[in-house]
């Protein structure tokens, strides 16, 4: 992804993103929604960006455990670099733009991206096994969500199985043999392939879970403390149950970012579960998702301009002429 396709969709992303936000209003109604906002108590929100940097912290001991089991040691720095840098791809469908991650670490350490890209899918496949968890209770409870978590918990199997299967390895090799110039990527697919068994090996599992679920954990607890910042109450296990389920809806959705979905759901549970006015329930969600989302991405811009400044990425990183060797290297050309 070049610098001008990343500038594009970060502007197309955030607009979006605003377009929800007013939309929020307007459906909440316009004028409670900004009576609670006035009113917000800011001592609070130094407080929700620590719990968001809980969040982020968990996740990169994750992402560094990940290259450890693929024999991969960056300098912590370039790694917590590269790490937050994929923030800002948080705002691509199913977060899969993190996979830019995989081209920086290539650019840093040499590794093949086919190696490294697994890393992304093993994150998401853990994120949403965490967020299974948290949700569970709640779902069992209340028989609310019942519909997202079993299709969640489906599709989370379905993918462990997929890559734990020798006969789909040797149906994908089969298929791109037939397919030409694609054939010439069957290496790259067998190595992607084999690093995600790695990383996802089934005694590794409950250690990755446990992270996942308690790097959104933070998040979730987070909700009790941007509702307080209006003046309502919301219980931690509550908050837990409509943070968690409300995030993996946007998941499914695969939608950038879970933009709509996710805000929607929150602001839904938070007025029919809690009981909370409307305004002030599309307060707490905006404030929610401005101090999770939207301050991920900016770190993760701050992140990426740290690492060009500091690597001198230029035209290798953004896709010059000197990217093309590297390029085709990785398509297995001479």
């Amino acid at each position: 992804m070049g610098a001008p396709r990343l500038k594009r969709t970060l502007l197309l992303s955030t607009g979006a993103g605003l377009l929800v936000m007013l939309a929020l209003v307007l459906l909440a109604d316009a004028g409670e929604t900004l009576r609670a906002l006035r009113g917000m108590r800011l001592a609070w929100l130094p407080l929700l960006l620590v719990f968001s940097v809980a969040n982020y912290i968990t996740r990169f001991g994750k992402w560094e455990y990940f290259l450890r089991l693929l024999g991969l040691r960056l300098r912590v720095a370039d790694s917590l670099g590269i790490f937050v840098g994929g923030f800002v791809f948080s705002i691509t469908p199913g977060k899969l733009g993190e996979v830019f991650k995989s081209f920086l670490v290539r650019e840093i350490d040499g590794a093949p991206i086919s190696r490294t890209a697994p890393v992304v899918f093993a994150e998401r496949f853990t994120d949403l096994g965490g967020l299974l968890v948290l949700a569970s209770a709640g779902v069992v409870g209340s028989r609310q969500g019942g519909v997202a978590w079993i299709a969640g918990l489906a599709l989370l199997v379905l993918l462990f199985a997929l890559i734990s299967s020798r006969r789909v390895e040797g149906l994908v090799l089969r298929i791109l043999a037939r397919l030409g110039a694609l054939g010439r990527r069957a290496d790259a697919m067998v190595r992607a392939l084999e690093s995600a068994r790695t990383l996802l090996r089934p005694r590794d599992l409950p250690a990755l879970l446990a992270l996942s679920t308690v790097s959104w954990f933070w998040e979730c607890w987070a909700l009790v403390f941007a509702a307080r910042a209006f003046g309502a109450e919301l219980a931690l296990r509550e908050a837990v149950f409509i943070y968690s389920l409300a995030t993996l809806a946007g998941a499914l959705a695969f939608l950038p970012g879970g933009l709509g979905v996710t805000e929607g759901s929150l602001a839904l549970l938070l007025v029919g579960r809690v009981g909370l006015e409307r305004g002030v329930a599309a307060a707490t969600t905006m404030v929610i998702r401005a101090t999770t989302l939207w301050f991920a991405v900016a770190i993760g811009v701050v992140a990426l301009a740290w690492l060009d400044r500091r690597w001198r990425l230029g035209a290798r990183l953004w896709g010059g002429p000197a990217a093309a060797p590297l390029e085709a290297e990785e398509r297995g050309s001479p």
